[in-house]
C-alpha cells in the first residue's frame, strides 16, 4: 500500500494526474476509508482542472482524519481556486495557528489577500513566506504575482527570474516566467522557459498549454498544434486545448475534434469556464462547416456560460466612466515632453484594428511595438479608486512608474506602442501626463466589432460586457460618449482612423500614421503581415495574413443573432451608421 501511495505522489509531482487518479481509485477500492488515498484522489481531480470534483475528496479525508494538515491545505487551495475565499481563510488560519512555520498556508493566505484586493494582507503573508524560506522559489513567485497586480511588471519579472534561478527544476516557476518574458519583448526566452517546463514534466498540462501559446504568438502554428494534441493525449477533453486547437486548425482537422468536444461538454460543470470554452470550440467548427444554426447556438451558449461567471454591472460602469470624464475638461493642464522614448497609445474597442495598426507602426525602425501593456492601468488604479487628484506630483509619479515598467528598447527607438484597447477610458490621464504622448483611435462599425467579440473568448474580467449582447451595446455607447468627450477636451491630439479605411487603403493609412508621429514613411509599414513578430492577442493568426476587407460588413450575415445588440445602440452616438441597419 505504501509503495502505491509513493508511486501516486511521484505521479503528482511529475504532473501525471491521470496515473495518480488511477492509483487512487485502486487504493480506495481496497480501502474506502483511507484518508491518504482520498487526498491523492482530490489532487488528481484538481490537477486535471476539475476542482469542484476534487473538493469532496479533501473534505472526506478531513472527516476521516481532522488533523490531516496536507488535506486541509489542499482543501483551502481548492476553495481559493473556486473563489470561496472566506471558507479558505478559515481553514488557513487554523493551519497557521497550529503551525506558524507552515509556509504553504501563508502562501495561500497571500492568494486570499490578492483575491480580495487586500494588498496589505497579501504582502504581510508573502513576507512571511520569504522569511521562512528565503532560498526557495515560492515566496518570489507570490511576490511577483502581487507586483504584477500593482503594475510593477519589471519587479515581477525580476522575482520570477530569481525563482527560476533558485529552483531550475521548478516547473511552476518556469510556467509563470514564460508570459512575463513574452510581455517584456523577449520571445525566445519566453519560449525557452516553457520548453524547459515541458522537458522537466512532459505530462504537465499547464506547461504544454503555455508552450503552445508561446508558439502561436510567434507564428509557429503547426508546432502549437502538436502541443495541444499532446495535451489531449494526456487529458482527453481538456477544454483550453480543444478551444485553442479549434481556432488554429482547418475544418478537416477540426471535424475530428467534435466527438471529444461533445463528450467533454457532457462532463463539464458550471463552476468554471469549461462549458464556455467548449461551446466556443464547437461554434468555430460549425462556422467552418457552414452550419449557421450550430454556429449561432454554440455562440449563444458559450457567452451565456461566461456571463454567468462574470456578470456585467452597467450601473457601476456608467458611474466610473462619468467620473473619469468629469476629471478632464477643455483646457486641462498637461506637462511637457517626458524623458526618453515617447508613448503611442493605440486604442479603441477590442477587435477594432488596434493590433493591425500596431503592426504597421512597428514596421518603422523608430517605433518599437510592446503590445497590450497593463502598467498604465495598474499605476492609475489606486488614484482612480481613491479619487485622488492627478496633479503635477501624481503625473510625475505616473511617468516614473511607466518608464520603470518598460523593457530595454533597441537603440534608435523614438516611440513605443501600447495597444491596450481599454486605454480609451484613460485618455485624460495619458494626454495630461506628457505632451509628446500620441493617441491613435481606431473606430470600426460597432456591429462588426460586436460579431468579432461575440465569437471570442477573452481573457480576464475587464471585458465581461462582451458576453451579453445588451451589456455590449451599453458599453459601446459609453465608449462613444467618452471618445467624443476626449476629442472636445484635447482637440487635435487624437488621430481617428476608421478600420474600414485602414483595410481598404493600407498604404494611405500608413502614411497618415507616420505623419501623426512626425516620421518619414517607410514602405514596410504597408505590409504589416510581413512585419508581425510576436503577437500576444487573439489577432496572432490574422496579422500574419495579407490585409483584407472580408470582415467589413460581415455582421449583416448574422443580423438576427446580433439583434439585441443592434437594438441597444444609441443612433445619436453612431451617426455614421446606416439608420436602416439599426
Amino acid at each position: 500500500m505504501q509503495n502505491d501511495i509513493s508511486q501516486a505522489q511521484r505521479a503528482v509531482q511529475g504532473g501525471d494526474f491521470r496515473t495518480a487518479q488511477r492509483l487512487a481509485r485502486k487504493g480506495l477500492k481496497a480501502d474506502k476509508a483511507h484518508p491518504g488515498w482520498m487526498n491523492i484522489a482530490g489532487i488528481a481531480e484538481c490537477g486535471m482542472g476539475r476542482h469542484k470534483a476534487g473538493l469532496p475528496h479533501f473534505q472526506l479525508a478531513l472527516k476521516l482524519a481532522p488533523d490531516f494538515h496536507d488535506a486541509r491545505r489542499n482543501l483551502a487551495q481548492t476553495l481559493v481556486l473556486l473563489g470561496r475565499t472566506d471558507e479558505a481563510d478559515m481553514h488557513l488560519r487554523r493551519l497557521t495557528d497550529a503551525n506558524p512555520q507552515d509556509a504553504g498556508a501563508w502562501a495561500l493566505l497571500a492568494q486570499v489577500g490578492m483575491a480580495r484586493g487586500d494588498d496589505v494582507a497579501a504582502k504581510a503573508a508573502v513576507d512571511r513566506v520569504v522569511a521562512l524560506y528565503p532560498g526557495q522559489a515560492r515566496g518570489y513567485l507570490l511576490r511577483a504575482r502581487l507586483l504584477g497586480q500593482t503594475g510593477d511588471e519589471m519587479g515581477a519579472l525580476a522575482d520570477l527570474e530569481r525563482a527560476a534561478e533558485l529552483e531550475p527544476g521548478n516547473v511552476e516557476a518556469l510556467i509563470a516566467l514564460s508570459l512575463p518574458l513574452a510581455r517584456a519583448d523577449r520571445p525566445d526566452a519566453a519560449r525557452t522557459a516553457a520548453e524547459r517546463a515541458v522537458a522537466l514534466a512532459p505530462g504537465h498540462v499547464p506547461a504544454r498549454l503555455a508552450l503552445a501559446m508561446r508558439l502561436v504568438e510567434q507564428g509557429q502554428t503547426e508546432a502549437a498544434k502538436e502541443q495541444y494534441r499532446a495535451v489531449l493525449e494526456i487529458a482527453p477533453g481538456q477544454p483550453e486545448a480543444l478551444e485553442q486547437l479549434a481556432q488554429i486548425s482547418s475544418g478537416a482537422e477540426n471535424a475530428a475534434l467534435i466527438p471529444q468536444a461533445l463528450a467533454a461538454l457532457k462532463a463539464a460543470d458550471d463552476s468554471g469556464p469549461a462549458k464556455g470554452q467548449l461551446h466556443f470550440a464547437l461554434a468555430r467548427i460549425a462556422a467552418q462547416a457552414g452550419d449557421e444554426d450550430g454556429f449561432a447556438k454554440h455562440l449563444t451558449r458559450a457567452n451565456a456560460a461566461m456571463a454567468r461567471l462574470m456578470p456585467y454591472d452597467a450601473g457601476a460602469d456608467t458611474r466610473l466612466s462619468e467620473a473619469l470624464m468629469a476629471r478632464f475638461g477643455p483646457g486641462a493642464d498637461f506637462d511637457g515632453s517626458g524623458d526618453g522614448v515617447a508613448p503611442v497609445y493605440v486604442l479603441g474597442l477590442p477587435r477594432s484594428g488596434t493590433s493591425l495598426t500596431e503592426a504597421m507602426l512597428g514596421a518603422h525602425p523608430a517605433v518599437h511595438p510592446l503590445g497590450e501593456r497593463i502598467a498604465p492601468g495598474r499605476l492609475l488604479a489606486p488614484l482612480i479608486n481613491s479619487n485622488l487628484p492627478f496633479d503635477e506630483q501624481a503625473r510625475a509619479t505616473f511617468r516614473k512608474g511607466e518608464a520603470e515598467s518598460l523593457p530595454a528598447l533597441p537603440d534608435g527607438t523614438r516611440f513605443y506602442t501600447d495597444k491596450m484597447p481599454e486605454n480609451y477610458r484613460l485618455v485624460g490621464f495619458l494626454l495630461t501626463a506628457r505632451a509628446d504622448a500620441r493617441v491613435i483611435h481606431l473606430r470600426r462599425d460597432p456591429r462588426d466589432v460586436a460579431l468579432s467579440l461575440w465569437q471570442a473568448h477573452l481573457a480576464g474580467s475587464a471585458l465581461n460586457y462582451a458576453y451579453d449582447l445588451r451589456a455590449m451595446a451599453h458599453r459601446f455607447n459609453l465608449y462613444a460618449r467618452m471618445m467624443a468627450h476626449w476629442h472636445a477636451a484635447f482637440p487635435g491630439r487624437i488621430l481617428d482612423l476608421a478600420y474600414e479605411d485602414l483595410v481598404a487603403d493600407v498604404e494611405g493609412a500608413s502614411h497618415r500614421l507616420a505623419a501623426h508621429l512626425g516620421l518619414d514613411w517607410v514602405p514596410e509599414m504597408a505590409r504589416p503581415d510581413q512585419a508581425a513578430g510576436q503577437v500576444l492577442t487573439l489577432s496572432a493568426n490574422q496579422l500574419r495574413q495579407p490585409v483584407h476587407t472580408r470582415s467589413v460588413g460581415k455582421w449583416r450575415k448574422h443580423e438576427a443573432m446580433l439583434a439585441p445588440f443592434i437594438a441597444g445602440l444609441d443612433p445619436r452616438l453612431w451617426p455614421e451608421l446606416d439608420q436602416t441597419g439599426i
